[in-house]
This record gives C-alpha cells, sequence and structure tokens, in this order.
C-alpha cells in the first residue's frame, strides 16, 4: 500500500515530525510518499524511509496544464488555494489506484489560513478517486462554516485524537467515519542521549517548554513571557530544583529557542539548562521523559511528558490540549492554563504551586491510565485497514 501524508510543515516542527515517525510505526511497513514544506529539515533530523515530495507553495506556471486548471477550479470556487496543487497532485507516481491520501497536519482544520488551503488539496484527491484520511485530528467548532463541513464530509475516515473533537464533528452530522484514538505520537519511541546526565539523573529537573508563538494569543502584551518570567524566579528562590529549558519547535520566524535564550540570560543561573542541541523529536522525548514534572506550551512536548509518565502541566488554549487533558485526567481546568486569560504575571505561578502539591498523585494516574491511552492509538490502524479492505 502506497501512503501519501501530505501537510506536514517540516521537522523543525518537532510534533509534525513525530506524528510522521509514530504514523509509520502504526502502520508498518508501506510505502510512504511526504509531501513536506522544508524537505532540508527533515533531512537535517534524520528522517528516513520515506519519499519526499517537496513543495514550496510557490504560484503555478500560468502557461501550465495544472496552472489552467487551477484557474478553472478557482472561478469555481473562488476560496480555493492552488499554490501547491502542481507539486503534490500532479505527480503520476503519487496518484495511483492503490493509494490513500493521510493527512497529517493534526492542527488542519484549527485555524482558517489552514483550512482554505486544504480545500485544493481535497478536491484534486476527490477527482482522482482517492481515498482520504484525516489522520490523528482536531477540529475547532469555530471554524465550521458550510465549506467546511462539504470538505470534513469527503473524508473517507476521520481519526479524531481527542473527545472535543468527536462531540464538535457529532454536532455537525459526521459520526459514521469517525473513530477515536489516542494521538499518534503517544507511540513514538525514545532515543537516548546524554545530556547533562550527571544532572538528569538526580530526579530534580522541571522541564519548561516555551513557544514563541503564544505571543500571538496573550490576554495583555508579554503576558506569557511575564508569567514565565515570575515563574522561573519562584523555582529559583523557593525550590532546589534545576529547570531545562527545551524548545520543541526549530524554525524561522517560529523559534521556541528564541525566547528561551532570553530568558537564560535574564537570569544567568547555573541551575537553568537550556537545550539548544539540534535533537530530532525522538531524542527530545528522552530529555522530557527524566523530568520530575514538565510545564509546556507545545502541545507535542507536552505529549512526550504525558506518555513517560512525567506530570504534566499545559501552557495553552488550544482544543486539542484541552480535549487531550480532558481524556487523560476527566477535565482539563486544572490541568492547563489558557493563555489568553492571564489577568497578572503571577497567574502561572500561582498554578504551578497547587500542581506540585498534587505531583505524586498526577504520576500514579499517569501510570495506571497511559498503558491503555497508548494502546488506544493502534485503533486508527485497524480502521485504515478496514477502509482498504472495503474498497
Amino acid at each position: 500500500m502506497k501512503y501519501v501524508m501530505f501537510e506536514h510543515a517540516g521537522s523543525g516542527n518537532h510534533g509534525c515530525e513525530a506524528i510522521v515517525r509514530s504514523t509509520q510505526k502504526i502502520l508498518g511497513t508501506n510505502d510512504y510518499f511526504l509531501q513536506t514544506f522544508n524537505k532540508e529539515e527533515d533531512i537535517k533530523y534524520n528522517l528516513t524511509n520515506i519519499r519526499y515530495i517537496e513543495c514550496k507553495n510557490k504560484e503555478l506556471k500560468r502557461n501550465s496544464f495544472s496552472g489552467y486548471w487551477a484557474r478553472f477550479l478557482g472561478r469555481i470556487n473562488p476560496r480555493l488555494d492552488y499554490n501547491t496543487y502542481e507539486a503534490i497532485f500532479c505527480n503520476k507516481e503519487i496518484l495511483l489506484k492503490n493509494s490513500i491520501a493521510l493527512s497529517i497536519g493534526g492542527d488542519n482544520y484549527s485555524y482558517r489560513g489552514i483550512i482554505n488551503s486544504m480545500r485544493s488539496k481535497i478536491t484534486a484527491l476527490e477527482s482522482k478517486q482517492i481515498p482520504m484520511v484525516l489522520w490523528g485530528c482536531s477540529v475547532d467548532k469555530d471554524y465550521l462554516d458550510e465549506h467546511t463541513i462539504s470538505d470534513l464530509n469527503k473524508y473517507s475516515l476521520i481519526t479524531a485524537r481527542e473527545s472535543l473533537t468527536i462531540d464538535n464533528l457529532a454536532q455537525i452530522g459526521i459520526t459514521k467515519t469517525v473513530i477515536s484514538c489516542s494521538d499518534p505520537a503517544f507511540t513514538l519511541d525514545r532515543q537516548a542521549v546524554s545530556w547533562h546526565d550527571d544532572i538528569m539523573q538526580t530526579n530534580n529537573v522541571i522541564g519548561i517548554n516555551v513557544s514563541d508563538l503564544m505571543k500571538h494569543y496573550n490576554a495583555y502584551p508579554q503576558a506569557t513571557l511575564n508569567n514565565f518570567y515570575r515563574l522561573i524566579e519562584y523555582l529559583l528562590k523557593e525550590t532546589d530544583s534545576y529547570i531545562a529549558l527545551i524548545p520543541h519547535v526549530r524554525q524561522k520566524n517560529n523559534d521556541d529557542l528564541l525566547p528561551i535564550l532570553d530568558i537564560a540570560k535574564a537570569f544567568n543561573n547555573e541551575r537553568i539548562l537550556v537545550l539548544s542541541e539540534e535533537y530530532n523529536c525522538m531524542q527530545l522525548k528522552d530529555v522530557i521523559a527524566r523530568c520530575r514534572m514538565f510545564i509546556g506550551c507545545r502541545t507535542h512536548s507536552t505529549i512526550a511528558a504525558y506518555s513517560t509518565c512525567v506530570p504534566t502541566l499545559v501552557v495553552g488554549y488550544s482544543i486539542k490540549a484541552k480535549g487531550i487533558a480532558k481524556d487523560i485526567f476527566g477535565n482539563y481546568n486544572d490541568h492547563i492554563i489558557d493563555v489568553r486569560e492571564f489577568d497578572t504575571d503571577y497567574d502561572l505561578t500561582k498554578k504551578v504551586q497547587v500542581f506540585i502539591e498534587k505531583e505524586q498523585e498526577l504520576r500514579k494516574h499517569l501510570q495506571s491510565i497511559m498503558p491503555e491511552y497508548i494502546q488506544k492509538a493502534y485503533l486508527a490502524k485497524d480502521a485504515v485497514e478496514k477502509l482498504i479492505k472495503n474498497r
């Protein structure tokens, strides 16, 4: 079977990398194509055993067949974005009768701009009668207009990674093609690295991931960064723990290391460790797994922590973060702090103080639930195999 994975942002986003690696692990030995927006990043982080379809979002050549076709379809529906059409869907090697297309972005129906760009790909695949799977997804009800609902109905299978998405899809009548499973990245393997081994072995390291993306969702200017500054100030003063600052996305204009370096420079304290090495997602998971607890913005950094039974507090806002926390703990209010609702610079610190008191309780809960929760990711494989059998 040939699997065409599309909507991959590049492995500098280690959450995207984790989805690709874990998807291959779940679906097993097959022929994989990967439509990537950054092949250089994928090679840099050694994403192998895959054939690349490089896509630069370039404009279509006006006099090419694809250019004519895109303009024709664009007149029918001007909302469509055809910039990537030629690079992906005019490749005869990809569009074979025994292919299945996996939309692997996860967040493709959680952000307006991505939803519109997906439409051209859905149109192309539908015209070639290629079955489409919306893989390990979250769907935000705020973006469910008539066009998006029409697109979602064109998928042969939707594997939803959390129950809030299941509920949102049910509200618009999409149930028969939907199954509930865990995010594929919960199955990701660890790859051991020797990063500050002497300190990591003390079991007294608090891991922190700060996202550069959060500045776009602040309740007031610099709210997220200010809250992290006050939190680290508190941890240095009131605990004897080391603090590991761990980036999980390293891309141009979206680099976690930039705010992390600013924080480290501001404190200039030997108990603050900065992970600046170019680790892949499996190596990052190994570092996170050895933390005593974890506080993270990026969803897949927190998935690395959850899946290795590290007590985890999410600093976020998204449906995926809330849904995953709800499914693991029964509610998300105690396990997420929404950056859009910060009122003061000390909100995160107050949340972490309560979180630390429940550290052992949270670890025991994760240890009890996580084996079954991880195994739930493989339900997606069963559903895909059933789809193939019924074609």
